[in-house]
């Protein structure tokens, strides 16, 4: 069932009106426009929520109401992990923000009101700017800081791919050094830790067996959900990617290229012993016309749902996206 239905009924009146992810975000250039792929993969179910935050909104600038306040500029329609923290969104001008874990985040602690905080990079970027190049020139003027906030299964340390639609792409990574970013090129697939810079040394090394692999090329992943392994399975099978036929077709294509951790699979100790750590859903989008895929599958839920960004600015909405909406026959 496509949600532009679900959502005219929400806007009749059917439904009352921080982040945590270690996912793979990719992005691909075409003809047809730029398309978007990223996995949320995580310990835990985010609950995520597909709403909306609307120019001339008031919103809290460091999260759950903390913080100074600041005014929207851009519609936006976005993901919202636990409650209000956007993980995945898309502005009225086909600006992208996705928010991916990294352990490696180095950002001093807030001490005052005034500084956005990891859990409202997102947010703050797409409520504020228009596309990849005002975010850069932005940056040096942004102060950032990071808070804790209670609920989080770890402490939230987070990256971001930033996506407009003319195909520009940004990855922005807050290290020791202080900020650096990554574009063109360099950007379209990230995972997690290392840095983007260690990740793209190492690609380096393989990258000259892509063009002429086969089934049996070893081409650097040793096939583990791991994040550098999550890293050139993306750059390879993003390497292969022929031209797209239609929106649809190229958004299929680039879906089946993050890699999809498995559920139950062993992944990591976070302190409390072996945890799983599966991928919760995968999102898929065109800038160009804004048409969405959004697949979620985790706990007892498995539900695919297509949708419209576009369509759904400057509406008034929340939908809870990890409950099926499959029609029972």
């Amino acid at each position: 069932m496509k949600l532009k239905a679900i959502t005219i009924a929400l806007l009749a009146g059917t439904m009352a009106s921080g982040i945590a992810d270690a996912c793979t975000s990719v992005a691909w250039n075409t003809d047809l426009g730029t398309f978007t792929s990223r996995t949320m993969d995580w310990m835990e179910s985010t609950k995520p929520v597909l709403g909306n935050i609307n120019k001339g909104d008031i919103r809290a600038i460091q999260g759950n109401g903390l913080g100074d306040k600041y005014t929207v500029k851009y519609d936006m329609v976005a993901v919202l992990a636990y409650g209000e923290l956007v993980a995945d969104g898309v502005n009225s001008e086909g600006l992208q923000v996705n928010a991916l874990f990294y352990p490696d985040m180095t950002m001093k602690k807030a001490t005052k009101g005034s500084e956005v905080t990891q859990f409202t990079v997102a947010e703050y970027l797409l409520a504020s700017y228009a596309s990849v190049d005002e975010v850069v020139k932005a940056l040096p003027s942004i102060e950032f800081a990071s808070i804790d906030m209670e609920g989080m299964p770890v402490e939230m340390k987070l990256h971001w791919s930033v996506t407009d639609k003319s195909g520009d792409r940004l990855v922005i990574e807050m290290d020791e050094d202080g900020i650096n970013t990554y574009r063109g090129e360099d950007a379209m697939v990230m995972t997690n830790d290392p840095s983007m810079k260690i990740q793209l040394e190492q690609l380096k090394e393989v990258e000259p067996r892509f063009k002429d692999a086969t089934r049996d090329t070893d081409y650097g992943s040793i096939g583990n959900g791991n994040s550098h392994s999550r890293f050139l399975h993306a750059n390879y099978f993003m390497s292969h990617l022929e031209k797209p036929t239609s929106i649809t077709n190229g958004m299929m294509k680039l879906s089946t290229v993050p890699y999809r951790v498995p559920v139950d699979a062993p992944y990591k100790d976070f302190g409390h012993g072996m945890s799983g750590y599966a991928t919760e859903y995968t999102i898929t989008q065109s800038l160009e016309t804004g048409d969405t895929v959004f697949e979620y599958n985790f706990d007892e839920n498995w539900n695919t749902i297509q949708f419209n960004v576009y369509d759904m600015m400057g509406k008034d909405f929340r939908m809870p996206l990890d409950k099926s909406y499959m029609a029972k026959f």
